[in-house]
C-alpha cells in the first residue's frame, strides 16, 4: 500500500543493490546522515516496543526498515534529548549545549518554542554540527523542519548548511511555506504529507554529494500533529493516523538507506536516527506512546526526554548491539568531531565525546544529565537515580522526589526518604548547575548563559 512511483523506485534500488559497490571503505571521514523525527514516542518503533497495559489502544507499529537498521548497528535505550519541546531540543542537538546556554530558556532569554511571529533565533555566533563539519570539507544540507528562527540571520544557510529545503517552523503553525534556500516555493496546507517530498530531496542531495563527505540533517515534520499521510499509507498500522505516519517514515528511511547502498556508500556512511522529544499526549487517541516511561512531550518525566536512537556504521559498529549507557543528543556534536577530526567550537559546550561508548570500547563518560524545560531545571539524573524537583506538569502539581530508574523506570515510587544520601548528592549537582546555567524554577540566573539571537 505504498505510492506506485516510490514502489518502483524501491524495487529499482533493491535490484541495483544486489550488485552494489559496497567495496572497501574509502579513506577519510564518513558521511553522516542524521534523521530527526518530531514528537515520536520511545515505544513507537518495532525494535523498541514493549506491550503497555493499554495494548489494544497502543498496538505495535511495524517498522521493518528501522528495525533492520538497528539490527545492523547499535540501539540505545538511555538516549536523552536536550529538551522535551521542539525548538530547544533542536538547538541542543545542533550545538551540543543545554538550551539555556544558547539562550533558549525562560521568556527573558527566549521563548521555549519559536512561532511565526518570533523575532529571535539561534545566534549566528553559535557553532552547529554543519558549520563544524564544513570546516573539514563536508557538503551540508538541512532538509525538513528548521524551527530555530526564520529571520535572515537565523536561517539554516547562515548556520553552516550549504542547502536548505523544508519548513521554517512546525507544521501546525500558519502560514506554512515550503522553502528552498532563502525563498519560499509554495504555500502548504498544515495537513499536507511531507515525508515523501523531504526524502526525495534528501536522496537527491546524497546522489549529488557522493564524491565528497557529506552531512545530511533530515528533520521530518512527522509524526507531529496534524497527522497526515499519503493515501497509500492510510490504514497501514493499528494505531490510527499517528501509526500510519510512523509506517510512512519507516518506508522512506528505507528508501534513503537503499540509495546510499546503491551508490556504494554504505560502509562510508554513519546513519543516526532519533526524535526531538517524547509523544504528544493531549491529542486524540491512539497517539504516541513512551511506555514503559511516564509522561511525554513538554514534561520532565522520562517519557518526555528519552528517545529511540539507532546508529549504523557497517565495519565500525558491531551489528545487533543494544546499550543502556547514558548518552544524549548534546553528545552528538563532540562525538562527530572526534570521528571526523573536526575542531570543537571555541565557545563552551555541554556535550562529551561518547565515540568509545558508541563503538563498544568503553563505558560512556557521561554519568549526569540535567532536564531543562523552558529554562527551568526540573530534574537531574546521576547514575541510576533521578531527582525530580517540585513543579507543575500540564497544569498538574508535581511534589518532586527521587526515583531509581534501574528498578523503577516508570517513576512510580519516591525513594527520597529511604535514600537521603542520594537526595543530598543530586541536590548538590543541581545547585552547581544553577550557578552555571540558571534555573527559572527557582529564579536563579546563571553565569554562563549566552544570549539568544
Amino acid at each position: 500500500m505504498i505510492d506506485r512511483r516510490e514502489l518502483l523506485g524501491s524495487l529499482g534500488a533493491a535490484a541495483l543493490t544486489a550488485g552494489c559497490r559496497c567495496g572497501p571503505r574509502r579513506t577519510g571521514p564518513p558521511n553522516v546522515i542524521l534523521v530527526f523525527t518530531d514528537d515520536q514516542g520511545f515505544n513507537d518503533l518495532g525494535c523498541y516496543y514493549t506491550p503497555p497495559p493499554e495494548q489494544q489502544a497502543y498496538a505495535r507499529i511495524d517498522t521493518p526498515r528501522l528495525d533492520a537498521l538497528a539490527s545492523e548497528g547499535l540501539r540505545l535505550t538511555s538516549f536523552y534529548v536536550g529538551a522535551s519541546l521542539c525548538t530547544p531540543s533542536r538547538a541542543a542537538l545542533l550545538t551540543g549545549c543545554y538550551p539555556p546556554r544558547v539562550g533558549f530558556g525562560d521568556k527573558a532569554r527566549g521563548l521555549g518554542v519559536l512561532s511565526p511571529s518570533s523575532r529571535e533565533g539561534l545566534s549566528p555566533t553559535e557553532t552547529t554540527i554543519a558549520r563544524m563539519l564544513k570546516g573539514v570539507g563536508y557538503r551540508t544540507a538541512c532538509v525538513g523542519k528548521w524551527h530555530l528562527g526564520h529571520l535572515p540571520p537565523f536561517r539554516p544557510t547562515k548556520h553552516g548548511f550549504d542547502e536548505f529545503f523544508g519548513v521554517p517552523w512546525s507544521n501546525n503553525q500558519a502560514p506554512l511555506n515550503l522553502v528552498r534556500g532563502e525563498r519560499a516555493e509554495r504555500r502548504l496546507r498544515m495537513d499536507e504529507p511531507l515525508t515523501g517530498e523531504f526524502t526525495r530531496e534528501a536522496m537527491d542531495f546524497v546522489r549529488r554529494s557522493a564524491d565528497a563527505p557529506f552531512f545530511l540533517y533530515l528533520a521530518y515534520t512527522a509524526p507531529h500533529e496534524p497527522w497526515a499521510v499519503l493515501p497509500s499509507f492510510r490504514g497501514t498500522s493499528d494505531r490510527g493516523l499517528y501509526g500510519d505516519e510512523i509506517v510512512e517514515i519507516d518506508h522512506h528511511v528505507g528508501l534513503l538507506v537503499d540509495e546510499v547502498e546503491r551508490l556504494g556508500l554504505t560502509r562510508d556512511t554513519l546513519v543516526i536516527f532519533t526524535s526531538d522529544n517524547g509523544p504528544w499526549l493531549d491529542g486524540p487517541a491512539p497517539g504516541g506512546s513512551a511506555w514503559p516511561y511516564r509522561g511525554g512531550k513538554s514534561d520532565s518525566w522520562e517519557g518526555g526526554f528519552r528517545s529511540p536512537s539507532i546508529w549504523r556504521w557497517p565495519g565500525k559498529l558491531a551489528p545487533g548491539r543494544v546499550s543502556d549507557e547514558l548518552i544524549t543528543a548534546l553528545d552528538v556534536l563532540p562525538t562527530l568531531a572526534g570521528i571526523t577530526g573536526a575542531a570543537l567550537p571555541t565557545l563552551p559546550i555541554d556535550g562529551v565525546d561518547v565515540g568509545s561508548a558508541i563503538l563498544g570500547e568503553s563505558p560512556s563518560p557521561r554519568d549526569t544529565f540535567f532536564y531543562y524545560a523552558r529554562g527551568r531545571l526540573e530534574a537531574v539524573r546521576h547514575g541510576r537515580y533521578k531527582r525530580m524537583f517540585p513543579n507543575t506538569v500540564r497544569r498538574v502539581p508535581i511534589a518532586g522526589g527521587v526515583y531509581d530508574l534501574l528498578s523503577d523506570p516508570g517513576e512510580t515510587t519516591n525513594v527520597a526518604a529511604d535514600r537521603p544520601d542520594v537526595t543530598t548528592e543530586l541536590d548538590g549537582l543541581a545547585e552547581a548547575m544553577r550557578e552555571r546555567l540558571g534555573d527559572a524554577l527557582t529564579g536563579r540566573v546563571g553565569t554562563e548563559n549566552r544570549p539568544i539571537g
